[in-house]
């Protein structure tokens, strides 16, 4: 369950758990007598404290930690950090490994399958490696806009590929 589905249904639930005291403060307001309108607020302040999280988290959604801190995402990119310094070593083979190793544990994670493309192209110079990776992606990937990215990026690596100075250039 998403977060937005999570705050509609606790919405939902306690906004009815709200009607009765909705219901009270209007008792309350009808004779429009100051004294007795007075006493129409308090009733209101239950629902304004059961409602407050699921409106907040409905608003701050699209923010995501601006105004919902608990909704920060806890994911850790620390898993390339590895594979990064291999890079940077010059072992291409054990970094290759590593980042395939990541593939099965998150198969929709469309920045692994780029890494291992550029990283088979750009430093080994197998773009075979880069195909076989685009063609695992291309099967993994449910999210369209991901595909898209990732055959863009394939067609860009593979006419760099052809360029015996493009593959020599590092960005």
């Amino acid at each position: 369950m998403n977060d937005t589905e999570y705050a509609l249904r606790l919405l939902f639930k306690r906004f009815l758990i709200s009607l009765p005291f909705f219901a009270v403060s209007i008792l309350f307001f009808v004779p429009l007598s100051f004294p007795k309108s007075v006493w129409g607020l308090i009733p209101l302040t239950i629902p304004a404290f059961l409602l407050a999280e699921p409106l907040s988290l409905l608003v701050s959604n699209p923010f995501r930690s601006i105004f919902n801190p608990q909704s920060i995402s806890r994911e850790i990119h620390l898993n390339f950090s590895i594979p990064e310094a291999r890079i940077m070593q010059g072992k291409y083979e054990e970094a290759f490994d590593l980042l395939s190793e990541m593939v099965p544990r998150d198969p929709q994670r469309l920045e692994v399958y780029l890494r291992i493309m550029n990283l088979a192209v750009k430093k080994m110079k197998q773009p075979e490696i880069a195909k076989d990776t685009f063609h695992t992606g291309i099967t993994n990937l449910k999210d369209l806009k991901k595909r898209k990215i990732l055959a863009d990026e394939y067609r860009w690596l593979m006419s760099l590929a052809k360029d015996k100075h493009g593959i020599e250039q590092d960005e």
